[in-house]
């Protein structure tokens, strides 16, 4: 046996004995999980130089996985679902841009991949067969014209043949946005997180609750000769009751705040963790970041939504308000945004909406997101606390007034040349509520 290969399973002896990487359920952080979230994509669809936007999916373990791939418009439409396989320790990249042009991630499990002539075995490696994946590998290109159809103009607000409607904003560039969702599962199959198959007790439905998955995601801009990235959203499933610092974690129970509440009748079977709901995170505008700050922001509606909407119009959920954004000087002046005539404490509730989607990348000088509103700053560097509370219109009744979201903060410097990008601060956790108030509490 190769040297190499002789001291990498010494290593992995170590890790064995140490034990595997754990982390707190309710807790966001970059630890293998059972489902990613990539908070927003964009993909120029005229210009192959524009934006771009790369993700990965990796297996943080030795023994093969399935991971369940789903686009989202940024008014929570599923519009698209494919399988990836992956060896143990294997990585695949996917170029939304191939997606967008039908092309997905040739894989292949091991019945239709005996030869490893698509998804290798590694020396350290399991490689087995799925259920279900029959499909494998996928033709270039896998999608039929009628399907890239639909899904372009889905996610850039325009009529799709497939669902008879609208599914997303229009912006009126002819740039694909979104988001994406990537699940650990049994096997292949052809059904969207919403469908009732999909969660099943204790992981025992299409999808699985193992927490292997990790991943990144990165913005390319050729023509600007700009790109940034930051980890996937690693969300947890909670598969076996654990009790640290008192604080009951695992199962979830009816009534809690999981990921995929809103799909599940807050029934907590997807065993998910929620993600937080106030957040800070430092914005600069001057300086050397002459090009200003961006917040990509995601939020959950916490309605499930499955038809289409007129063009033109949206759903009744839109626009999604919040409970209180504030803007803090490097003298500590704080400066209420995203409100108008809020000139007493405390705030009586949003009337600008700085985020209305599900889903946006929001200039802080310049927005351009349709129904949104710029939350603007007057000094040009600080912090920002974000409370994006709220209550929608035909919402899961169990989930109250708490609202789960995500925030990133990109900014540029050189025209967009130059940029850099981190999550924000989680100030809580929508796992932890006060019943039927929807305060999120820090526990």
């Amino acid at each position: 046996m190769p040297k190499k290969i002789i001291l990498s399973l010494a290593l992995i002896g170590l890790v064995a004995v140490a034990g595997p990487v754990t982390a707190d359920i309710c807790t966001i952080d970059d630890v293998p999980a059972a489902t990613l979230l990539l908070p927003y994509f964009e993909v120029d669809l005229d210009d192959p130089d524009g934006v771009n936007t790369l993700f990965s999916i990796n297996n943080a373990s030795a023994s093969a996985a399935l991971a369940h791939v789903t686009l989202w418009t940024d008014e929570s439409i599923p519009t698209l679902d494919f399988d990836v396989y992956l060896t143990g320790y294997d990585v695949q990249t996917l170029s939304l841009r191939d997606i967008f042009n039908g092309v997905l991630p040739v894989t292949a499990d091991d019945a239709r991949d005996p030869g490893d002539a698509v998804s290798n075995q590694g020396a350290l490696s399991q490689d087995i067969t799925f259920p279900g994946c029959t499909s494998f590998p996928y033709d270039d290109p896998a999608l039929p014209g009628d399907l890239v159809d639909h899904i372009q103009a889905a996610h850039t607000g325009q009529f799709s043949n497939i669902y008879g409607g609208c599914l997303g904003l229009d912006y009126e560039d002819n740039i694909a946005r979104g988001y994406i969702t990537v699940d650990s599962s049994n096997q292949c199959n052809l059904e969207f997180p919403n469908s009732a198959a999909y969660f099943g007790l204790g992981g025992t439905g299409l999808a699985n609750n193992n927490n292997v998955l990790w991943g990144d995601y990165f913005y390319i801009n050729r023509a600007n000769n700009s790109a940034v990235g930051e980890t996937l959203v690693h969300i947890e499933a909670c598969s076996a009751p654990s009790v640290p610092d008192g604080v009951p974690e695992c199962p979830f129970a009816p009534g809690d705040y999981t990921f995929y509440a809103r799909y599940v009748g807050a029934s907590g079977v997807d065993a998910r963790e929620s993600l937080s709901t106030t957040f800070a995170t430092r914005f600069l505008n001057g300086g050397d970041f002459d090009g200003g700050t961006d917040l990509i922001v995601w939020r959950d509606a916490k309605t499930d939504t499955a038809s289409a909407h007129a063009c033109g119009g949206n759903f009744s959920w839109f626009p999604l308000s919040q409970t209180d954004v504030v803007a803090f000087d490097e003298a500590e002046n704080p400066q209420d945004l995203c409100f108008e005539g809020d000139e007493f404490s405390p705030p009586t509730g949003g009337v600008d909406t700085c985020f209305p989607a599900e889903t946006q990348r929001v200039s802080l000088t310049d927005s351009i997101v349709p129904g949104g509103t710029t939350p603007s700053p007057s000094a040009n560097f600080g912090w920002m606390f974000l409370n994006l509370n709220t209550t929608v219109l035909g919402q899961e009744p169990a989930l109250g007034a708490t609202a789960q979201a995500w925030v990133t903060s990109v900014m540029t410097a050189e025209a967009g040349e130059f940029s850099v990008g981190f999550d924000a601060i989680q100030l809580d956790s929508a796992c932890y509520t006060v019943p039927g108030a929807g305060v999120s509490l820090i526990p």
